[in-house]
């Protein structure tokens, strides 16, 4: 299956909505999401433990959820 694109409008959304999130959110997206870390590797590269990357990226994803709607 091929990468389906998002209009400009959408990252545009996407993008507001992740400059809207604090910085804990935004910094543990970036570790997991965008560098595409495993949650052993973002705990190591943030020097903290494991559980606390699972929550903030549950707490992130659902505030980025509902920015977007």
């Amino acid at each position: 299956m091929g990468k389906e694109t998002a209009s400009p409008a959408s990252r545009a959304a996407v993008v507001r909505a992740l400059r809207a999130l604090p910085p804990a959110h935004r910094e543990i997206l970036a570790e997991t999401v965008f560098r595409d870390r495993s949650v052993n590797e973002a705990a190591a590269a943030l020097g903290v433990p494991v559980e606390v990357v699972k929550d903030r990226v549950y707490r992130a994803l659902r505030a980025l959820h509902g920015a977007l709607g």
